[in-house]
């Protein structure tokens, strides 16, 4: 009896052991079937569909590394910007993951050994979901923010405008050597009548090497021309001038003021505002600009925040919630960004440590705002931009206007590349480099501006960095460095000789602040420089310097 139970035990514990060698075969082949579609399939005995399926998936990966490897990079960049393409890598990605799902189920399904117990048939269905998710939900993810990169381009592309170009979008740059972008940045918060855009930047992209000079126009710009032939220059041949308050005849007073007195003239368009602000700025440059792109200082705190926030070097306490008052001296703040090196800002301490005037001009201001797209910049690294993409387009889709056409975004996405390695140098058009032409800000010399301005985009198109032999005085590079001491020891330096902003942040400041002009014409009171600059070397302001030098 005792030698019957013993060969019957070791027969059930041979039997067991067989029976979790089987089972152990058949969660490793489940997986492998998962992960590499149509081997489980092979494994189950349907060899042919599995080699099918094997084909398939190897056909089409060779395929997609001969369009990495073959296709230029500008080209696979532009497809972020092709609402079509978009579409197509969507649904392409969405059906694949399906399929794939499906594949994984079936091969599952066909290497089941009968009669699993319960426990044993959810090991297996376990097996399929976490092997599934590591290939299916990439899939997903990047199907999702295919769609939304697509559903952000047809809200943000413009609608009719009298003011863009008439470009051949199968070959944007065949006849344009420079793309001239208007950036706008304003406020139209509680306390403010309409929106006045306060920061106003042109981007002059050299179309051949992405070489970028950034042309920082002061909101105070007064008597500004339009171009002849358009409707404008009619109604205002001397330019943008009239009678009453002086404040509603500048530069950043275009955007609300001429659209509201003359709406026939822009019947139909969508921004009506940019608009005439583009054209405003035509005419103060002499160059044409060719699309607008504006964003509202409020969703630029979302921005930081969709980021998690940003790490910089505060060089003082920067005051938060004050404003200049009649008397010229600052209110009470109701708090403070602290000073401190790599201090990490949220949403508000950044949208205040931008936007903060007083005390200080609109050009430290200018110094602080290159610092905040610096260290955008810098956060939105691509680990950050995917794990926080969905945030990202939901925020730029509320808060940024613009009139390119959607058909223009995939040549503009490569233009950007192009950019990203080319030269960036800045210009301000501050009381320093209006005085250098014996002029201010508030009645310029146009004829004299156009030629200068003629003159540094010349030269931008013909080498991609300064050069020292320049017959222009090259001095301007150390005032932009002084300019960069200056700001990290805490002083405020009382000239304004300062070429800072080169890169676009939305500016603005607090409704009564913007909307009464208390310090909107303090440039041109001075009608140039300050006696401090007779200290030190004389700077030539007019001359473009390297972005990297300002901050």
């Amino acid at each position: 009896m005792r030698g019957g139970s013993g060969t019957r035990r070791a027969r059930l514990n041979a039997r067991r052991r067989r029976r979790n060698e089987r089972y152990g075969r058949f969660l490793g082949l489940t997986a492998l079937g998962t992960l590499l579609p149509g081997s489980g399939l092979i494994a189950a005995g349907k060899r042919r569909l599995g080699t099918f399926i094997l084909f398939l998936l190897g056909f089409a990966l060779v395929i997609a590394l001969a369009v990495v490897a073959l296709v230029p990079q500008s080209e696979l960049a532009s497809y972020a910007g092709d609402r079509q393409m978009l579409f197509v890598i969507g649904a392409g990605l969405a059906i694949t993951a399906v399929i794939w799902l499906a594949i994984a189920i079936g091969s599952h399904r066909s290497l089941e050994p009968d009669g699993l117990p319960p426990g044993r048939r959810l090991g297996g269905a376990l097996v399929v979901i976490v092997a599934a998710s590591l290939v299916v939900s990439p899939m997903a993810v990047g199907s999702r923010y295919a769609f939304t990169q697509r559903d952000l381009i047809g809200a943000i592309s413009g609608g009719h405008s009298n003011t863009t170009p008439d470009i051949d979008e199968a070959d944007p740059w065949a006849d344009k050597p420079r793309l001239n972008v208007l950036f706008l940045g304003g406020d139209a918060g509680e306390g403010r009548e309409g929106l006045r855009p306060d920061t106003q930047i042109v981007a002059s992209i050299d179309t051949e090497t992405g070489a970028t000079t950034m042309i920082s126009l002061p909101r105070n710009l007064g008597n500004v021309p339009f171009p002849e032939g358009t409707p404008l220059h009619d109604i205002y041949p001397d330019g943008f001038t009239g009678e009453g308050d002086e404040l509603e005849w500048m530069l950043n007073a275009v955007y609300r003021n001429v659209p509201e007195a003359h709406p026939e003239i822009f019947e139909g368009v969508e921004n009506k505002g940019a608009d005439a602000n583009k054209w405003a700025v035509e005419g103060a440059l002499g160059i044409d600009i060719d699309y607008f792109m504006l964003v509202d200082l409020a969703g630029f705190q979302s921005v930081v925040e969709a980021l998690g926030g940003i790490t910089l070097d505060v060089p003082r306490d920067i005051p938060i919630g004050n404003k200049t008052l009649p008397n010229g001296e600052c209110s009470e703040p109701r708090g403070y960004v602290k000073a401190g090196e790599n201090r990490h800002l949220d949403g508000a301490e950044a949208l205040w440590f931008a936007r903060s005037r007083c005390p200080g001009d609109d050009y430290e201001r200018m110094a602080r705002q290159r610092c905040v797209m610096d260290a955008i910049v810098a956060k939105a690294d691509p680990t950050t931009l995917v794990s926080r993409y969905q945030k990202l387009a939901s925020t730029a889709g509320e808060i940024i206007t613009t009139d390119v056409p959607e058909g223009m975004f995939p040549a503009l996405i490569s233009l950007m590349l192009k950019v990203k390695d080319g030269s960036l140098k800045s210009l301000t058009l501050d009381r320093d480099f209006f005085a250098s032409m014996g002029t201010t800000s508030s009645d310029p010399d146009y004829d004299a501006l156009h030629e200068r301005i003629d003159e540094i985009l010349s030269t931008d198109s013909s080498k991609s960095t300064p050069d020292e032999d320049d017959t222009a005085p090259d001095d301007t590079t150390e005032a932009g460095e002084q300019a960069s001491t200056d700001a990290a020891s805490g002083d405020q330096p009382e000239s304004d000789a300062v070429d800072e902003s080169s890169q676009y942040v939305p500016a603005s400041d607090e409704a009564d602040e913007d909307s009464d002009g208390s310090d909107a014409g303090s440039e041109d009171e001075s009608g140039g420089s300050s006696e401090d600059d007779d200290e030190g070397e004389e700077a030539d302001p007019d001359q473009p310097v390297d972005a990297g030098e300002v901050c």
